[in-house]
């Protein structure tokens, strides 16, 4: 009984890993891509790049804070569940 307990949680664990990597390169990726496009869009000079520039700093912070967001209600919602 509790060896199906033990290999439940750490398939849990396991999934929780998973879905953790899967969503940071996602936004490794995202992030690439923008600095990517706003090298291309500077070298071509691109009316408003400046603006792009600005809008990639603001990115730049703002996707990591709504991943690790994203992360903290993953763990917080599974925690709930586990509980129950």
């Amino acid at each position: 009984m509790m060896n199906a307990d033990k290999n439940e949680e750490m398939n849990s664990e396991h999934k929780t890993g998973k879905f953790k990597r899967i969503v940071a390169l996602v936004g490794v990726i995202i992030l690439v891509l923008m600095y990517v496009l706003l090298l291309v869009f500077a070298l071509l000079q691109v009316p408003n790049w400046r603006r792009l520039f600005i809008a990639c700093l603001a990115m730049t912070i703002a996707i990591p804070i709504f991943i690790w967001i994203n992360f903290f209600l993953y763990d917080a919602l599974a925690k709930r569940k586990n509980r129950e």
